[in-house]
């Protein structure tokens, strides 16, 4: 296992975030137009980083309250990731009308689906399956059903 540093303690018997990851993207480009998918697919890797990163260094300095299953999450982690796949979203469907409306729902999808994990799934499949759905859902209530 030339690997075995670099992985978590509980992936060396289970899969890795990187098979979950090509799992999701492979379900959003299935299940999504090629922008809705891509959108959803840069939600996972800059939200969830920003997330990530934003959580560690400043998690609990603004508001001591723990989010998630666990309670791992900070609220600041999650105000950035919102944040983050919001303005992604603004720019990459900026030619569409309305296009905050669909963003938003997109976003809070990323959003929630990172702090919860829902069916205990791994986030790297979920955030761009449910952002990719929520995103469709969205352009298609401001009538933009192909993007």
């Amino acid at each position: 296992r030339p690997l075995k540093s670099i992985m978590r303690e509980h992936e060396s018997a289970q899969l890795t975030g990187g098979c979950y990851f090509s799992l999701g993207c492979t379900l959003s480009i299935s299940l999504s137009p090629p922008s809705i998918s891509m959108c959803s697919i840069i939600f996972l890797v800059l939200g969830d980083m920003s997330a990530a990163l934003i959580g560690v260094s400043f998690g609990g300095e603004v508001a001591h309250v723990k989010l998630g299953r666990k309670g791992k999450k900070s609220l600041e982690g999650s105000c950035a990731m919102f944040f983050v796949c919001f303005i992604i979203g603004c720019v990459f469907f900026a030619a569409v009308p309305l296009r905050e409306y669909a963003v938003f729902l997109g976003a809070l999808a990323a959003t929630l689906t990172e702090l919860y994990e829902p069916f205990g799934l791994n986030d790297n499949l979920t955030i761009p399956v449910f952002s990719a759905l929520a995103l469709q859902f969205g352009l298609l209530r401001v009538r933009c059903p192909a993007v």
